[in-house]
């Protein structure tokens, strides 16, 4: 038996939800192939929808999230624009004390159900 725990996942909105998880790995991905389609095949996604979770966030958020480069010879690619890489790092220190206070309190409350 799966021992009992809190799952938290810390989406972001404003009238509609605009950043989460999958935003995040996208982003990563992206940050990581250097280009938004490597990082959509990455993770099964169609590069239309990659496209328009990149976008809807940016209107949102108010800023470019990629720098993006047109292809050529060598092809295109995407890099993280600085206001993004600091968004990012900003999610995810959040995240993680978020997980931290998160975690004391599920002790606090149902360490009696823990095996």
């Amino acid at each position: 038996m799966n021992d009992l725990h809190c799952s938290l996942k810390i989406r972001l909105a404003r009238d509609d939800v605009f950043f989460g998880p999958g935003v995040l790995m996208l982003l990563k991905m992206t940050e990581h192939y250097e280009s938004l389609n490597a990082a959509a095949k990455s993770m099964n996604l169609s590069y239309s929808k990659a496209y328009k979770m990149i976008s809807g966030t940016e209107d949102a958020m108010g800023f470019k999230l990629l720098d993006r480069k047109i292809g050529g010879a060598h092809g295109g690619g995407s890099t993280l624009t600085p206001e993004c890489a600091e968004f990012v790092r900003a999610y995810e220190n959040f995240s993680n004390e978020l997980e931290e206070i998160s975690d004391n309190l599920f002790q606090k409350y149902f360490s009696k159900y823990i095996e």
